[in-house]
């Protein structure tokens, strides 16, 4: 093979331009080298995984890092009492938390000497890819105009108009993929358990993979021309009942909610003030692959929803 460099982007919006975004979806991917510079901040508990995830919250205020940590911590304490997660951290399991600035991680650490492993432990010997030279890095980023906050009062007209706003926007690199190609195949060959027939099928992707070298993929769209397309089915009288009976019922249970909220937030509720309860991101990283994915979620305008409908 030669050496491998690709690269390929995506732009799909609505030919009308800018809306008002309600909810955003990334995933993110770091490998090789890129992986390297991601990963570098942590621990080397973490760095010498089998398997490392955690999340990651994003604080309003930067002074109440601390204060998060050590609630954290105490929280960690109560469920190492009880099982599994007191077997769990007996075998080697670390669970660990870190503050910069307005973020704050929590670090699951999945040691290769956890017994659950012990029936994938062979193959994933068979696949280490750490003295490999590679990387690749991607971004994706979907928008959607759908307002989280408003799902409980709007209708079916609302919600069908603003689903029909989004844009999706990615970008990926990739170098001296052919490195990690070779490596994962060499890999692949030695795993018994992989059936014959499905090794050749998957040598044969990824040759084809390996074909292109630049993609480049925009699209706009009208989004009233979907919209119209979908009201013309005749359906949406049907689905705005079900919607609104969910919306009846959810309605009549908030103000059951927030009068029992209290009860669980109160012990917390000022740490809960100062962390954006609307923004989470979910991590997934692999030391032996070289492979970190990180998955993001933004539901604007939840937290100032949940403020003021429960922290009151």
């Amino acid at each position: 093979m030669d050496h491998l460099h690709q690269e390929s982007k995506v732009n799909i919006g609505p030919s009308s331009g800018e809306f008002n975004p309600g909810l955003q979806l990334e995933v993110h991917y770091r490998t090789g080298t890129e992986y390297d510079t991601e990963v570098s901040h942590m621990s080397e508990e973490c760095r010498k995984a089998a398997i490392v995830f955690g999340l990651k919250f994003t604080l309003t205020n930067e002074n109440v890092g601390a204060k998060a940590i050590e609630t954290l911590t105490q929280l960690k304490e109560m469920a190492s009492l009880f099982d599994p997660c007191k077997t769990y951290l007996e075998q080697g399991l670390d669970v660990s938390f870190r503050h910069e600035g307005l973020n704050l991680w929590v670090n699951v650490a999945v040691p290769e000497t956890l017994k659950d492993l012990d029936p994938i432990r062979e193959v994933m010997g068979k696949f280490d890819f750490s003295k490999e030279t590679f990387s690749g890095r991607g971004d994706l980023k979907v928008t959607s105009g759908v307002d989280p906050t408003k799902l409980l009062t709007c209708t079916i007209d609302d919600m069908l108009e603003k689903a029909c706003q989004f844009s999706v926007q990615g970008e990926a690199k990739s170098d001296d993929l052919d490195h990690l190609l070779n490596a994962l195949l060499k890999s692949a060959n030695e795993v018994e358990l992989v059936p014959l027939d499905l090794k050749k099928f998957g040598f044969t992707v990824v040759k084809i993979f390996t074909a292109f070298k630049y993609m480049n993929y925009e699209f706009k769209y009208d989004p009233n021309v979907i919209r119209n397309v979908i009201k013309s089915t005749g359906k949406l009288e049907k689905v705005q009942n079900h919607v609104s009976e969910y919306q009846e019922l959810a309605t009549g249970f908030l103000p059951q909610a927030q009068m029992m909220a209290p009860m669980f937030i109160a012990p917390y509720a000022d740490l809960l003030k100062d962390v954006n309860l609307g923004n989470y991101e979910l991590f997934l990283m692999v030391p032996r692959l070289r492979v970190y994915y990180r998955f993001g979620l933004n539901l604007l305008g939840l937290n100032a929803w949940f403020t003021e409908n429960f922290m009151q």
